[in-house]
């Protein structure tokens, strides 16, 4: 949602819709997304306030709470309308396990600083009972 307050206009998110995990066992898994705006130096949260030129960084948690494994792990998620990426997504921009590789793919191929559009994370191997992984972006506001 765009809004104008004191001339300036604000890009307000609440972007809890444009992401989901798909994992074979898909039993209790919890998923989390937050935003932080690292130009102003937020906290993370669920929605954030941010002007034109603000870099923003979402970070995606998945957490297996089964008592067993899952494996096949693709978390899909998007840059935002009225934002860009900052840069090129690595697999190392977040926090997985060991025992996780990674690719990130997007439906044109494009992973490059300005890129729009949606972003999967392809998480090969097994996330144990009880672990987390995480994954990062960030967004500067148009």
């Amino acid at each position: 949602m765009l809004k104008f307050i004191r001339g300036f206009f604000i890009f307000c998110f609440l972007n809890l819709v444009s992401y989901s995990v798909c994992a074979s066992n898909f039993y209790d898994v919890n998923l989390t997304k937050t935003v932080t705006n690292i130009t102003q130096k937020s906290k993370a949260s669920m929605s954030i306030e941010a002007k034109p030129g603000d870099v923003v960084e979402y970070n995606i948690y998945i957490v297996n709470r089964t008592r067993h494994a899952i494996s096949n792990i693709n978390i899909v998620s998007s840059v935002p309308t009225f934002t860009t990426l900052v840069t090129t997504i690595g697999c190392n921009d977040g926090h997985l396990p060991l025992v996780l590789r990674c690719q990130i793919l997007t439906p044109d191929g494009t992973n490059r600083s300005g890129y729009q559009g949606d972003i999967i994370w392809q998480l090969l191997g097994k996330l144990e009972a009880g672990m987390m992984a995480q994954v990062s972006y960030q967004v500067r506001i148009k």
